[in-house]
């Protein structure tokens, strides 16, 4: 059941967004030598957590399909390009769990804490690691979030993803529900035959769902109109957990992977 949550999106076209700015207005708190991506991480955790005054004891999952991209690419350039060592804190922030220890020590924490790198189901597997400790009673509360950035020059990061590039972090904070899930499919048929006890369910879909297969979910449950993130398609299920959580209503989400895997989130 989720608590709370926040969602930040920024398109290429704005440029890249000043993060650091944005969290001033969160926190006087400085992160000093935190890089973009941490930057981000914080914004969206941070957002999110400030909407629930119970925000105690929790563990941490989050994911991401890029990383620090930005920093990976500074210090690749300080050594193919400049021949020279990246700084120290250069090459700490090129692992993704880096933005972990800033929230963690932002919220005087200690706690479980997961960092999940997947091309396009990163929210879906933090997720699911999520539910399977509530479940299991490891923990009362789970914070999730997914985040990416980007770097300049912008037209390089468009021309690698083949289309509009953003700047994201969605988070969701919730606690245990039995109905709560997240499934994986590797075929279709798979999937089609688990959705049939959901006839009555509105589901979203996810923005890249093969054409075909759409046309046949439609005959056997109810497809909502999608206006959240047409381009986003790697985040489409964090949007849509965190834009859903105001209607207070059972959320039923099917992702699709480019590589024809399938993704199942039911979330009440």
């Amino acid at each position: 059941m989720i608590l709370s949550s926040s969602f930040l999106a920024f398109s290429q076209k704005d440029g890249l967004y000043d993060w650091e700015a944005a969290l001033k207005n969160l926190t006087k708190i400085r992160f000093r030598r935190a890089d973009r991506f941490s930057l981000a991480v914080l914004c969206g955790a941070i957002s999110c957590l400030e909407q629930n005054a119970a925000a105690k004891e929790f563990a941490l999952y989050f994911g991401t399909s890029n990383g620090s991209v930005e920093s990976v690419k500074n210090s690749q350039d300080n050594i193919f390009l400049q021949n020279q060592f990246p700084l120290p804190f250069t090459f700490i922030n090129t692992l993704s769990s880096t933005p972990l220890f800033f929230l963690l020590q932002y919220l005087n924490a200690q706690t479980t804490a997961m960092s999940i790198a997947h091309s396009q189901f990163a929210f879906e597997n933090a997720l699911n690691l999520a539910l399977i400790d509530l479940k299991q009673k490891r923990i009362k509360r789970a914070l999730v979030g997914v985040c990416d950035i980007w770097y300049e020059p912008l037209a390089q990061a468009c021309q690698i993803l083949d289309h509009e590039a953003y700047e994201f972090s969605a988070w969701i904070f919730l606690q245990y529900n039995k109905r709560d899930q997240v499934r994986f499919f590797g075929e279709f048929s798979e999937l089609f035959e688990f959705v049939k006890q959901f006839n009555k369910a509105s589901f979203y879909i996810s923005p890249n769902f093969p054409l075909d297969e759409y046309n046949k979910l439609k005959e056997v449950i109810q497809i909502r109109r999608n206006n959240v993130a047409k381009t986003i398609t790697n985040y489409s299920a964090a949007i849509a957990c965190s834009h859903f959580a105001a209607y207070k209503m059972p959320l039923f989400y099917i992702g699709y992977d480019d590589r024809g895997g399938y993704s199942f989130i039911n979330i009440n």
